[in-house]
């Protein structure tokens, strides 16, 4: 029994790591995002490996542990390799697939939305135009006069020149 889960535990990480290629080819990772991927994949082969060691004999060291566990990589990069990852692309275009219709099914009520407030959208703009002239023309006339104001008020409050 403790055999079969090792061989398992090489099989799994072999699952995680054709998901992990095909998601990285899918996707057209660059060099940065390669590596990072392949840190995070690292962790998770860690994972998996400790949990089903931990189930297979308590963590307890042995020769047959590496054997058993590259002899389940091995027998599923052989064996299911092919199709896991036909399947994995298969899901993917499903999942791209499916997303593209949430995002249409979203826009379909942002575009009614948009064409209901087109009209009132207009009326505030017409409405918020006519009165930033309006308040430009009669502002514009009293800052003029403030202006004037306090010119001559400094200029009283200045001793005269001199002409020398």
């Amino acid at each position: 029994m403790t055999f079969f889960w090792v061989i398992l535990a090489g099989a799994s990480v072999g699952l995680v790591f054709d998901f992990y290629r095909s998601f990285r080819r899918w996707q057209g990772w660059g060099q940065l995002s390669t590596f990072i991927g392949d840190v995070l994949f690292s962790l998770v082969a860690l994972f998996i490996l400790f949990h089903f060691f931990e189930r297979a004999n308590a963590l307890a060291f042995r020769f047959y542990i590496i054997w058993g566990s590259l002899m389940g990589l091995v027998l599923y990069l052989r064996l299911l390799s092919r199709f896991s990852v036909r399947f994995y692309f298969g899901f993917y275009r499903v999942m791209s697939y499916l997303a593209v219709l949430i995002h249409r099914g979203i826009k379909i009520p942002i575009r009614g939305l948009v064409l209901i407030m087109r009209p009132p959208y207009a009326i505030l703009k017409w409405f918020s135009i006519l009165l930033y002239r309006i308040g430009g023309l009669f502002l514009l006339e009293l800052i003029t006069r403030i202006k004037k104001r306090l010119k001559g008020w400094w200029n009283r409050l200045m001793p005269p020149r001199s002409n020398r």
